[in-house]
């Protein structure tokens, strides 16, 4: 199993390096932190009231739905960040580019992919056009938490993950 394990970090290190490294530049390095902080609590949360407070009927329900997602998705992140414990790639790697980003201590997994995640996800599910929009937007927050060196891709994949199933989770608890 150890060999097994050996691979798949030297692969999720090849790839995080691929984005902060290989594709690195002048405009991805001012974009992408502006871009990481659409994942962050604030922006996720305001999202979230902000549907819930502008729409009515079912864009309302919408928001809230999101809101619900995004705190039991959340719940799932706290709970395997502080059991899992692994450390940013920054925090480990010599080779790795850093930006100025604020973070909490643990890497795995990744909250800001989670948050980005569940939002698509509900919106998707209940209005399937908004995919179009969303998953781009959620799969860019993704990619921006690589290219700031902040989570290794299995961070972002499991962020990913525990958004998406958490979301169709309460989706069919909803419609139950």
């Amino acid at each position: 199993m150890s060999g097994l394990k050996g691979i798949l970090y030297v692969a999720d290190l090849n790839t995080l390096l691929i984005f902060n490294n290989s594709i690195r530049c002048k405009v991805l390095d001012i974009i992408m932190p502006r871009i990481t902080h659409l994942g962050s609590a604030a922006a996720t949360i305001s999202t979230c009231l902000l549907i819930a407070i502008m729409g009515n009927g079912e864009i309302r329900n919408m928001g809230i739905q999101a809101l619900v997602a995004l705190a039991l998705s959340h719940l799932f992140v706290q709970l395997l960040k502080n059991s899992v414990c692994r450390l940013r790639p920054k925090d480990v790697l010599v080779n790795i580019n850093t930006f100025d980003v604020a973070l909490d201590y643990y890497s795995f997994p990744s909250g800001h992919t989670t948050a980005a995640f569940a939002i698509a996800t509900t919106l998707a599910l209940n209005l399937p056009v908004l995919a179009a929009i969303c998953f781009p937007i959620a799969f860019i927050i993704a990619i921006s938490r690589l290219y700031l060196g902040v989570h290794y891709p299995s961070d972002v994949l499991a962020g990913m993950a525990i958004a998406i199933l958490s979301s169709v989770v309460l989706q069919l608890i909803i419609n139950h």
